[in-house]
């Protein structure tokens, strides 16, 4: 979802504003500021309010390429980012969600109009609370109603494209928290982590199993020599 705004923001990539997007408009009747315009045989996309300007665009991806965070919180987001084109490409999906839910509020400062920013924000600060350690009951059934109240919100900004099923899935993610408790320790970061770590052991391209059950095997056995020889 962090990457469709992004995009979307910043026109490249995967944006959900486009050709089709104001095409869309022009079928449901509806934003007619935001139609095409044709002149001769070129068309003409109106600039939007959810899209950055060039100076916003140039000052969004400086913040983001000036970013430096702690060892291990994420990886160099800055090698994603491109301050010639203004495109943000090649993150990880751990990347982005250190993007909703800490970085793009801060990026987003002082840029676009107030109702756009608002609601990112919002988004943003449900994820934040959402993905705490330690989370209050009372407190995730406030989110559950103010994600609702947001969705709204991108409703009345952004166009009818930008919202599939990713975006509808935040509204159940408050229950699922409450039935399944924190989602930090039920998520699949570590395990993708440690995906990067069994790719490593690969020497051998035609047996890539054989070489991974080596490797994890000889690794667990010098791990066991060394918890055995400290107590010897």
């Amino acid at each position: 979802m962090a990457a469709s705004i992004i995009s979307t923001l910043l026109h490249c990539g995967k944006s959900k504003d486009g050709l089709n997007t104001r095409k869309d408009l022009e079928v449901l009747g509806i934003r007619k500021d935001l139609h095409r315009k044709t002149k001769g045989k070129r068309t003409y996309l109106p600039a939007a309010l959810w899209s950055l300007s060039k100076t916003e665009k140039k000052i969004f991806c400086k913040r983001l390429y000036d970013f430096k965070g702690p060892d291990g919180y994420c990886s160099d987001i800055s090698r994603g980012v491109s301050l010639d084109e203004c495109k943000v490409t090649g993150l990880k999906s751990h990347d982005y969600h250190v993007l909703m839910q800490q970085l793009l509020p801060i990026a987003l400062r002082g840029l676009l109009p107030k109702g756009q920013r608002v609601a990112i924000v919002r988004l943003c600060t449900f994820f934040n609370h959402l993905c705490q350690r330690v989370i209050d009951m009372e407190q995730l059934l406030e989110l559950e109603t103010k994600i609702v109240e947001t969705l709204c919100l991108f409703e009345r900004f952004f166009p009818p494209s930008f919202f599939d099923i990713m975006v509808h899935l935040t509204i159940h993610l408050g229950r699922e928290a409450r039935l399944g408790g924190p989602i930090h320790f039920r998520w699949m970061y570590p395990f993708e982590r440690y995906m990067k770590v069994v790719k490593d052991f690969v020497r051998n391209t035609g047996r890539l199993e054989g070489c991974i059950a080596e490797c994890y095997l000889a690794e667990e056995c010098i791990q066991f020599c060394s918890e055995f020889l400290k107590k010897t």
